[in-house]
């Protein structure tokens, strides 16, 4: 044998399926034509992966092969993806796929396979507003259902508009659908027990059924007892939790001070049991992290083997009416909590900051 190129198809079928790391099955697929052939979706093993820290674009000379740089939170290192796709535009993630936004065009890219959807114009909407998207960012959240890798029956839920309100699209649609409005600003969402749940500034927890009869109508779930939630400076987020139960994250210190400063200073986690709509204030996430920004929030087990820290929540800059105030944009006021002692420390100690798409928690998967 003269060179490992020409190593059997079947052998390096089989030496695929012993990785486990997306990140190693990555560097497998780009030794050569060969290898590349066999590091395919159905040859990678499927396990639960770190996420990886999408940092913010930096300036390149060569526009044909614009990549983007992705940082490894499990090895500590930077490594590049060819991705012209994502470049000069502003990107949000949910299920390790990136919703691509322009201004007026919405796709959404798998970062690993460059496989595209076209979804709708975003002018669709109703009430799209072509100002209110200069920088844009007329679609300030999204969460999908299910990775269109998948399967076909998925949902793309975003929060849209100068409000922030609901809409949605599912394939075949030709237009997105948008759900009646809320009367207050929509911070967050989350796909739950086949649902769309949101979270308002007040932290009211609202729900619309996109799967049932009235797709488009919104309800009350519930409302934080008074006094329970901080009422200034804060920033709420929802994610799915265990037993039936939803998560409100409050994050402190986003706002810019009178001194012209903003930075995270704590977080409070509260937990609703959605049978009885009891809310709880909890201080232990177990052996679990959670992952905040600007992607859909999300928890993970932490472990010695993934190097991720449990009871902490990772963090980054999505903070848009304070960092737009700063040169460079956002991607300052990131690190990882420690709900234990309150403590704050750095997951990238790099410097990366955009107007546009700031550094973002990417889920990797195939």
């Amino acid at each position: 044998m003269e060179s490992w190129s020409e190593l059997l198809h079947d052998l390096l079928v089989e030496i695929a399926k012993k990785i486990t790391s997306i990140e190693d099955f990555v560097s497998f697929g780009a030794v050569c034509s060969s290898w590349y052939s066999a590091a395919t979706r159905d040859n990678f093993t499927q396990s639960t992966q770190i996420p990886w820290l999408m940092l913010a674009e930096v300036e390149q000379q060569n526009d044909s092969e614009r990549w983007r740089q992705f940082f490894s939170l499990s090895s500590g290192r930077i490594f590049k993806v060819i991705l012209p796709e994502a470049s000069e535009i502003r990107c949000v993630s949910s299920l390790g796929w990136l919703l691509t936004l322009g201004e007026l065009k919405a796709n959404l890219l798998h970062p690993l396979s460059r496989l595209q959807i076209q979804l709708p114009d975003l002018n669709t909407f109703h009430d799209y507003d072509e100002v209110e998207n200069v920088l844009l960012d007329y679609v300030h959240r999204m969460v999908l259902s299910a990775s269109p890798a998948v399967t076909r029956d998925y949902l793309v839920m975003v929060t849209h508009g100068f409000g922030a309100q609901l809409g949605f699209w599912r394939p075949g649609d030709a237009s997105w659908t948008a759900v009646d409005r809320w009367m207050l600003y929509i911070y967050d969402i989350t796909y739950y027990e086949d649902k769309l749940y949101a979270v308002d500034d007040n932290g009211c927890v609202i729900v619309c059924d996109v799967n049932g009869p009235n797709p488009t109508q919104v309800n009350l779930v519930s409302s934080p007892p008074d006094g329970l939630l901080p009422s200034r400076n804060v920033q709420p987020y929802l994610l799915g939790w265990l037993n039936n139960t939803l998560l409100v994250v409050s994050r402190k210190g986003v706002q810019l001070t009178d001194a012209g400063t903003y930075g995270t200073t704590t977080f409070r986690v509260f937990q609703l049991d959605l049978r009885d709509k009891k809310w709880s204030e909890i201080n232990n996430l177990g052996n679990r992290a959670l992952f905040l920004g600007f992607n859909s929030s999300f928890s993970m087990e932490a472990s010695d083997t993934n190097r991720c820290k449990a009871n902490c929540i990772y963090f980054t800059d999505d903070c848009v009416d304070s960092y737009r105030s700063y040169a460079g944009g956002g991607g300052r006021d990131m690190g990882v909590f420690d709900l234990l002692d309150g403590s704050i420390d750095p997951h990238f100690d790099g410097r990366s900051l955009s107007l546009v798409t700031p550094p973002t928690w990417i889920q990797p998967s195939f």
